[in-house]
């Protein structure tokens, strides 16, 4: 029989998998412009249109996905947020898998797959294109690869996490993370005896094999990545509290903590989980990482699914009557229902806001609004990051519609998100390419100003101190008006007329961000 066993996957026994997989994947429909592009969906998009081995803080994977996507005809939105909705559907399908090879029957299926499908983590993390639900995705089938080995203890389920592990690093490297956990966890269990296994090192040597295109990409670039990881420390990690991260594993999925904690004691502790005892050792050991290097709240997130899958099994085993199971079904799901909001946007802005200044602290609505900097606001970042960018594009295309000779414009972006929207809401007003120094835009950077640009569009939140002596006349031309956008503010300056030192100064500035940066880096 081949190795996946496919024949459980379409078993009929699995009816209610499929159609809870079929109802996550009909919410992500119907929500799916409620909003508008993330910020982050900018920059996936563009590296679709830039193919190369690597990025500056990515893998190629999500740029594939992103090329692809742009291939589909119709709405734009929906064709970029498919392949993540279809991934969602996914996992929830891998997650009744894993709840069946535990030995849950229908109940733990059913309420296993619910209770994750409603959670926040899930509802947000695939409502938009970003490595974040693919990443989530090859956690899961790597834990339900080794689940089959431990079953079967046929290679070839080793061989195959193999492959999965190599993808995975393709999309985010946040696998490696899973991969020292294992490490770790085989040593300090019984199964350490697979470091004696021909079978494990040859997963090993797949994995570094699909790995090595990228592995080449970041040698040639001077390891970018390595780059990215200090500037996330010292922007972003730093604010991460240890408390934090131990409450959010809770917030993050509301009221269905209790059935991946109740997953997460049945294996540690249950005398029927036996053999399955190292999945529980493994979170501990992931989580024990994460709390060491500061991690983000949700990097461990593709160890849920599979704790979910447990806690179906944990509460089948407890609940005897249907009576009992029916209640248990309707209050994580019933009790979950009204904070939906928190995960994908159901309102307006304004309504969200709403919506977010009524839930009690107590709920975790500080978890739902804390952002990066540490600081309350009063939207999700995430939901604050879909908005605004479709004012900036028409601030751009208005002003520069009225040029004739588009080869004289430059256009100039802080961050990624505005370089991307500019990008995606100019492409039919013959706009050029935007330059920034941000993420992986700094990799497509000119080393010089080309001839002819003497119309160069500043976008910023602010006119730097140096732009005034650069050029001749700075006018400003409009800013992002949206109260709720993380870009509020953000204002479109034209420059005209550049003195004869901007030239030197772009150079000197080039050599400035990008001091690593090979003189004549491999052709993309």
């Amino acid at each position: 029989m081949f190795p996946m066993n496919f024949s459980k996957m379409v078993n009929k026994d699995l009816f209610w998998v499929y159609a809870i997989a079929c109802m996550t994947l009909l919410v992500h429909f119907l929500t799916y412009n409620n909003l508008g592009f993330h910020r982050d969906e900018f920059l996936y998009l563009a590296l679709g249109r830039h193919p190369a081995a690597g990025y500056w803080s990515n893998p190629p994977l999500i740029a594939l996905i992103s090329y692809l996507a742009q291939l589909l005809p119709g709405d734009p939105l929906f064709a970029t947020r498919l392949f993540p909705a279809v991934a969602g559907a996914i996992l929830v399908i891998l997650t009744g898998l894993i709840s069946r090879e535990l030995g849950g029957k229908l109940f733990a299926q059913v309420l296993s797959c619910l209770s994750l499908s409603v959670s926040l983590l899930i509802l947000r993390g695939y409502s938009m294109l970003q490595p974040v639900p693919f990443d989530i995705l090859f956690w899961t089938l790597i834990l339900y690869l080794f689940l089959r080995y431990t079953n079967t203890r046929r290679p070839a389920y080793l061989l195959l996490m193999g492959v999965a592990f190599g993808l995975g690093i393709l999309n985010k490297y946040m696998v490696v993370f899973l991969a020292a956990g294992l490490f770790l966890t085989l040593l300090l269990t019984p199964y350490r005896r697979l470091w004696i296994n021909k079978h494990t090192w040859f997963a090993v040597l797949i994995a570094l094999v699909i790995f090595l295109p990228n592995l080449v990409w970041q040698y040639n670039h001077a390891f970018p990545v390595l780059h990215h990881m200090q500037e996330l420390k010292e922007t972003q990690l730093v604010n991460v509290k240890r408390a934090n991260i131990l409450i959010d594993q809770v917030l993050m999925f509301t009221f269905g903590s209790i059935i991946w904690i109740s997953g997460l004691i049945w294996l540690l502790f249950s005398k029927h989980s036996g053999r399955y005892r190292v999945f529980g050792f493994l979170y501990l050991v992931v989580l024990v990482i994460f709390l060491i290097l500061h991690g983000k709240s949700y990097y461990m997130a593709g160890l849920y699914p599979f704790l979910f899958a447990a806690g179906g099994v944990s509460w089948e085993s407890s609940l005897r009557s249907a009576s009992g199971k029916i209640t248990i079904t309707a209050l994580v799901v019933l009790l979950s229902i009204p904070l939906v909001p928190g995960g994908i946007p159901l309102m307006s802005a304004r309504k969200l806001a709403a919506f977010y200044a009524a839930i009690p602290p107590k709920m975790g609505a500080e978890a739902l609004l804390r952002w990066e900097d540490g600081k309350m606001h009063d939207l999700p970042q995430d939901f604050a990051d879909m908005l605004g960018w479709d004012e900036l594009g028409n601030l751009v295309n208005s002003a520069t519609d009225s040029i004739r000779d588009k080869s004289r414009i430059m256009i100039y972006a802080e961050n990624y998100g505005q370089a991307g929207a500019i990008e995606h809401f100019g492409k039919a007003h013959g706009l050029p390419s935007v330059i920034s120094f941000s993420d992986s835009y700094r990799l497509w950077i000119p080393d010089t100003i080309p001839s002819g640009k003497d119309l160069f569009f500043y976008v910023n939140d602010e006119l730097g101190s140096d732009i005034d002596s650069l050029f001749a006349r700075v006018d400003t031309v409009g800013c992002i008006a949206n109260p709720f956008a993380r870009e509020y503010g953000t204002t479109v300056y034209l420059c005209r007329s550049p003195r004869a030192d901007f030239r030197s100064f772009w150079a000197e500035r080039v050599k400035e961000i990008i001091p690593k940066r090979h003189p004549n880096p491999p052709s993309d």
